[in-house]
C-alpha cells in the first residue's frame, strides 16, 4: 500500500495546530504558575502579620521583642511557614520567567493575566494591611481603651538623645505598616496606577474625591501613605488626587473612624469624623487648585541670588531620588515574571529612600517638638499643641489616645487641636510629598492650611 504524499498545506496545519496546543499549555502553565505565586505570597504575608501581631498561637507561647509594646512575636512554628512560603515564591517566580521567555517567543499576548496578578497582589496587600489593623482595632474596642506604644526603653535616651531614641522607637512600631507601603506603593509605580488614572488622573474635583475613596481602605499613618501619593502622582495621578489620598488615608480609613466613634466623647467623636472628611477633601483641594500653577514650574528670580540657587539644586536633588519611574523606562512588564521582577525591583529602590527619609524626619519632627511649649487651654496653648501635630510623625490612631489623656487633664482645646493635626500630615510626610511632587510650596501650603484648620477647631472647643 502506497503512503499517500504530505502535502505543505498540511504541514503547515499540524505546524500551526502545534503552535496553538503549545501555547494553550503555556497559557494553562502561567495560571497555575501565578495561582501558586500568589498563594506562597499570601502564606509569606500572613506569617509576617501574625508574627507582628500574634493571633495563632496562645499568648504564653510566643517570645516577644519589644518591650513594654512588643514590635515582634516569634514561636518556632512560624519557620517553616516562612520557608513554606518563600521557596514556593521563588520556585513560582522562577517558572513563570521561563514560560514567559517561551510564550513571547510564539507571539502569546499576556497583558491580561499580567493585570489580574497585579490586581490580586494588591487584594492579597491590603488583606493583610485589614489584618495588620483590624486585630489591634477589635482588641482596642474590647478592651475600652488604647495607648501610645513604646517599643525601646525610653529612659536609654535622655537629653539631646531622646529626640534619637523617638526615631528609632517610631520606626520600631510602624515597621510592618512601613513594609506593606512599600510594596503597595511600588505595585502602583509598576502596573496598577495605569488602570486608576481614568479616576484619578483628572483634575476636577470628581478625581480629588476618587483620591479620598481611594484611601479609605488604606490605614497608613501619614508617613506611610506619603511614598503611595508619592507613587501615583508619578505615575499620572493630579495633584489635588494625591493630597487627597495622602490626607485620607490616615484620617478617614475606616479602622481609624470606628475607634474614634468608639472610644471618644460624642462631641470629639464627631469632631474627628468631620473634620477628617473636611482636612482630607476640602483643604486638600483647596490647596491642590492654588498650587496647581506650582507643580512642575520653575519661579524665574529678577536677580540671582547665589542663596536661592543652592537651595533649589539641593531641592531639586532630593526630589530626583523620588523619580522612581525612571527604573522602568525601556523595560516591557508584559508578563507575570516581568511584573514581579519590575515590583520587587521597585521596593527596594522606594525603600532605600523612604526609610532613610521618613526615620531621619522622625528624628528631626521630635527635636522641633521639643522645643515648644507644654500646652495649655489657652490660645498659645492650643497654637502649640497645632503645631506639635503638623510637625510630629506618630503611627494610626495615636492621636486617640492623646486626645483622651489631654481631655482628662481638661484640656479640651489642645486634644481638639490634635484630633485634627497628628494624623493629617508631619515633617517626613510633607518631604516626601514635596519631593513625589516637585512643589514644596504645595507641601508647605497643605501643612499651614491643616495647622490653620486644628488651632481653629481647639479654639472652638476650649470656648464652647
Amino acid at each position: 500500500m502506497l503512503a499517500l504524499p504530505i502535502t505543505d498545506t498540511e504541514v503547515r496545519e499540524s505546524m500551526q495546530t502545534s503552535a496553538r496546543v503549545a501555547t494553550a499549555v503555556s497559557f494553562r502553565g502561567h495560571g497555575l504558575a501565578s495561582a501558586g505565586f500568589l498563594a506562597s505570597v499570601g502564606l509569606l504575608l500572613l506569617t509576617v502579620v501574625e508574627m507582628r501581631r500574634a493571633f495563632f498561637f496562645p499568648m504564653s507561647d510566643y517570645l516577644k521583642l519589644g518591650g513594654p509594646s512588643p514590635v515582634l512575636y516569634f514561636d518556632p512554628r512560624h519557620l517553616p511557614l516562612l520557608a513554606i512560603g518563600g521557596l514556593g515564591a521563588w520556585m513560582s517566580y522562577r517558572g513563570l520567567r521561563g514560560l514567559g521567555e517561551d510564550l513571547r517567543s510564539r507571539g502569546g499576548d499576556l497583558s491580561r493575566l499580567v493585570r489580574l496578578l497585579g490586581v490580586a497582589l494588591l487584594g492579597l496587600l491590603i488583606v493583610d494591611l485589614f489584618i495588620y489593623r483590624g486585630v489591634p482595632a477589635s482588641r482596642i474596642v474590647a478592651a475600652g481603651k488604647t495607648g501610645v506604644g513604646q517599643a525601646i526603653p525610653m529612659e536609654l535616651f535622655s537629653g539631646w538623645l531622646r529626640p534619637l531614641g523617638e526615631g528609632i522607637n517610631y520606626m520600631a512600631l510602624v515597621w510592618h505598616a512601613t513594609i506593606l507601603g512599600i510594596l503597595i506603593g511600588a505595585l502602583f509605580l509598576t502596573l496598577v496606577a495605569s488602570f486608576l488614572k481614568r479616576w484619578i488622573g483628572g483634575r476636577g474635583f470628581k478625581s480629588h474625591l476618587a483620591g479620598s475613596l481611594l484611601a479609605l481602605g488604606h490605614p497608613f499613618c501619614s508617613c506611610c501613605a506619603a511614598p503611595v501619593g508619592a507613587s501615583l502622582f508619578r505615575r499620572g495621578a493630579s495633584l489635588g488626587s494625591t493630597l487627597a489620598f495622602v490626607v485620607s488615608s490616615p484620617m478617614l480609613n475606616i479602622t481609624s473612624l470606628i475607634l474614634a466613634a468608639s472610644l471618644l466623647p460624642l462631641d470629639f467623636a464627631l469632631l474627628r469624623i468631620i473634620g477628617g472628611l473636611a482636612v482630607g477633601v476640602l483643604v486638600t483641594y483647596l490647596v491642590s487648585v492654588i498650587a496647581a500653577g506650582w507643580v512642575g514650574k520653575t519661579t524665574a528670580s529678577s536677580a540671582p541670588n547665589k542663596a536661592v540657587e543652592l537651595s533649589s539644586r539641593v531641592l531639586d536633588g532630593f526630589s530626583r531620588w523620588f523619580r522612581f519611574e525612571v527604573f522602568l523606562e525601556g523595560k516591557a512588564v508584559d508578563s507575570p515574571g516581568a511584573l514581579i521582577a519590575a515590583w520587587l525591583g521597585m521596593a527596594w529602590r522606594l525603600g532605600r529612600v523612604v526609610v532613610p527619609v521618613l526615620f531621619v524626619g522622625s528624628v528631626v519632627a521630635s527635636a522641633m517638638v521639643m522645643a515648644l511649649p507644654s500646652p495649655t487651654n489657652g490660645v498659645p496653648g492650643i497654637i502649640a499643641a497645632a503645631a506639635f501635630g503638623t510637625l510630629l510623625m506618630v503611627p494610626t490612631w495615636t492621636e486617640i489616645p492623646i486626645a483622651l489623656s489631654l481631655l482628662r487633664e481638661g484640656l479640651a482645646g489642645p486634644a481638639a487641636a490634635l484630633l485634627i493635626t497628628l494624623p493629617a500630615v508631619s515633617v517626613p510626610c510633607l518631604v516626601i510629598v514635596g519631593a513625589g511632587t516637585a512643589s514644596y510650596r504645595a507641601a508647605a501650603l497643605l501643612g499651614a492650611f491643616v495647622f490653620g484648620v486644628g488651632a481653629l477647631a481647639g479654639v472652638w472647643f476650649a470656648a464652647f
